[in-house]
């Protein structure tokens, strides 16, 4: 370009270098909802919810399309209200594409084929035929704590552990040896690790595990017993 008047001429040439700009990235979010969430009117199921939508991949490009998709992200409560931080139900996935929407207009989602409603615990028994991936804890049928082989009945033996609450009951870091007898287990429980210990036959608790406690148990043990010595018996020890 020239810029020109009486006896002057200027001359302005652009040699700038540059490269052209990047192609904007869309984020991409994966993730799990209840199934079939009603949308923020309460009266019609958010599309992105059902089992045929599951799988499939929405752009979404502003928040209220978002929650009219998937619902409003939901987070449980206790009782009293107190949010529950770090529920494993919580709806994480969700909130952050809410989020990423307060920044920037696109976004993709998918919602895998998992119904997080299922997920939830429940304190009453279930009756009649279960559904299908159902899972139930039975505390009265199930033996659950410190078991020991044995090897005369072939099964484990559910143990009755002595439980140390008090670390006054402990000298460095093992029970007193005035607590329990000869074969006994106990739990430590003053430790955030609650540490098992056993009494072996030599009437010293030893960490299970340790190598004082492997020291104790017999590696091989023999099935005959010792024979009946009486008095005026004698006995020979063969030397070599």
């Amino acid at each position: 370009m020239a810029l020109l008047s009486p006896g002057v001429e200027v001359s302005i040439i652009d040699e700038s270098q540059y490269t052209s700009a990047a192609q904007n990235t869309i984020p991409y979010i994966l993730l799990a909802t209840k199934q079939d969430k009603l949308d923020p009117s309460g009266e019609a199921i958010a599309p992105g919810t059902t089992t045929s939508t599951a799988g499939d991949i929405y752009l979404i490009t502003s928040q209220r399309e978002l929650v009219n998709t998937f619902g409003n992200p939901t987070f449980y409560k206790t009782s009293g209200g107190t949010a529950i931080h770090g529920h494993e139900l919580n709806e994480y996935g969700l909130m952050a594409a809410y989020s990423l929407l307060g920044a920037t207009n696109r976004v993709y989602i998918q919602r895998v084929n998992v119904d997080m409603s299922e997920l939830e615990s429940s304190l009453v028994r279930p009756i009649g035929a279960a559904n299908n991936g159902t899972y139930w804890f039975d505390l009265v049928e199930t033996e659950f704590g410190l078991f020991e082989w044995n090897s005369t009945t072939n099964n484990f033996d559910l143990l009755d552990p002595i439980i140390i609450t008090d670390a006054s009951d402990l000298t460095g870091g093992l029970p007193l040896s005035s607590i329990g007898t000869v074969g006994a287990y106990a739990i430590d429980t003053t430790d955030t690790s609650n540490p098992i210990y056993y009494k072996n036959s030599s009437n010293v608790w030893s960490l299970i595990g340790s190598d004082v406690w492997k020291a104790s148990i017999p590696t091989v043990i023999g099935t005959e017993s010792n024979p009946a010595i009486s008095i005026g018996d004698d006995m020979v020890i063969n030397t070599i």
